[in-house]
């Protein structure tokens, strides 16, 4: 049983019915108590009125029994009553014979006793009376009894009142703790909401207001594993940025030494094997500058760099400038369609550029000489600003088309140039930029359609994207 409710409702709720159990029982013996209380009085006041009509006429004791000393007994439960005189000789005055003997009562002649009579229980009660007549003294012993269904309905007549009481105290004690838990609980549905709603790198120590104190420690304890892997990851961060920055330099010198051997080549063999060079270095240089950016995307933070208005169709502009000559030298037809439209946002300016310049970049290097590259933006009034990049490339399957986002994930196009990040980046850049990125087929079923769907409402406040 996992549930934390469930436990708490038993912990209160198993000690709670023990004790309502025992002050039922408790209630129960009290209303034994009463109701034989008040069975033995009327067998009290019985006895008294037979004894008072007990007399001595012509020298000898007579017992005549009233109809109220039987009335008394009248109830809806017609009980059977019992009653005899007798002497100390054993002379019957009034009664029933073979009742006589039952019972034995103490010191004073009287009391209550328990008796069994033709098979049935009885409450019966006993006392002896002197009776003196010219020197002579006779003791009487009177006996009352009756069967019990009086006194057992008297005592759960008594006692259901406490019964159907304490039962509605239980539900009612049920119902408010069950709405005290539901309310009490509450901030610990409020803490799971706001780990569940985040971001899932955003690391910022949870802020709950009126947290109560038994939840502080556990809330305390995530904030500093959260400080913990924070530091770690800003840690990763800054040696991949490091590295990045220590690349370029030696790259750059490799760069310049490579172009300046190639001037002084005599052989064709050396000049395959600089070329060859050359082209493995500007790979490492595309890995480096793309795992920057990637680091970058994964790391933003609004507070390093703050979203701002920028035109989505400019920044395009831009990127085609750039890639155009990487186009041409690839006979490839990179352009914009009709539907090229002013759209503006806020946004952080570096990943914006990096997802349309990755998008633009796969497009080119995965599109076969003679092919056709072409980016759209529309911003129709009330809708998402929509950007489009179209290429007559081999496309991707549509099984591939949520893993070629992983990073180093090339998909089915592993014999073409390129690092395998372009599309990573562009899936953290699209977070940072509070875009939607889907992957559909090209015209005609060929090559591939990618689109980019940016909300319309400024970018929040978003903390940390990825790790």
């Amino acid at each position: 049983m996992n549930s934390l409710r469930v436990r708490l409702a038993l912990w209160v709720l198993l000690p709670l019915a023990v004790a309502l159990s025992l002050s039922l029982w408790f209630s129960y013996q009290d209303s034994l108590r009463n109701a034989r209380r008040q069975q033995d009085h009327v067998l009290w006041a019985s006895a008294h009125i037979i004894a008072g009509q007990i007399g001595w006429i012509n020298g000898r004791l007579y017992a005549s029994v009233p109809p109220v000393a039987l009335e008394v007994f009248s109830s809806d439960s017609h009980d059977a009553v019992y009653f005899s005189v007798v002497t100390d000789s054993g002379q019957l005055l009034a009664g029933w014979p073979d009742l006589s003997g039952r019972g034995d009562p103490a010191g004073d002649g009287s009391g209550y006793r328990d008796i069994v009579f033709h098979d049935q229980k009885l409450r019966a009660y006993i006392m002896s009376r002197d009776f003196f007549n010219s020197g002579k003294s006779v003791q009487a012993r009177i006996t009352i009894a009756k069967t019990q269904r009086e006194f057992l309905h008297d005592a759960h007549t008594l006692w259901w009142p406490n019964l159907i009481r304490q039962s509605g105290l239980l539900v009612l004690v049920l119902v408010l703790m069950l709405l005290g838990l539901r309310h009490e609980l509450k901030p610990l549905a409020k803490l799971k909401d706001e780990v569940l709603n985040r971001e899932r790198a955003d690391l910022h120590p949870i802020r709950l207001q009126d947290l109560p104190m038994e939840l502080r420690p556990v809330v305390d304890t995530i904030n500093q594993y959260g400080q913990r892997i924070q530091r770690h990851i800003d840690a990763r961060k800054r040696f991949i940025e490091d590295a990045a920055h220590q690349l370029r330099t030696p790259m750059t010198l490799l760069s310049t030494q490579l172009h300046y051997a190639a001037s002084l080549a005599g052989t064709p063999e050396l000049k395959k094997i600089l070329s060859a060079l050359s082209e493995s270095r500007q790979q490492i240089t595309a890995l480096v500058n793309q795992l920057l950016s990637l680091s970058q995307a994964e790391n933003y933070r609004p507070e390093q760099a703050a979203a701002q208005p920028l035109d989505v169709s400019d920044v395009a502009r831009d990127v085609l400038v750039e890639l155009a000559p990487l186009a041409a030298s690839r006979r490839i037809d990179l352009g914009i369609s009709d539907t090229f439209e002013p759209a503006r946002l806020r946004a952080p300016a570096t990943l914006l550029r990096a997802l349309v310049f990755n998008l633009v970049d796969n497009a080119i290097r995965y599109t076969p000489p003679g092919g056709r590259v072409t980016l759209s933006v529309a911003a129709p009034a009330g809708a998402a600003i929509r950007l489009d990049v179209v290429d007559t490339g081999p496309g991707i399957a549509p099984e591939l088309r949520t893993r070629v986002f992983e990073r180093f994930n090339r998909g089915n196009a592993t014999n073409q140039e390129g690092t395998g990040l372009g599309l990573a980046i562009v899936a953290e850049a699209a977070k940072a930029c509070r875009a939607r990125v889907a992957l559909e087929s090209g015209p005609a079923g060929a090559g591939l359609r990618v689109i980019v769907e940016f909300h319309l409402q400024p970018v929040p406040q978003l903390g940390r994207l990825g790790a």
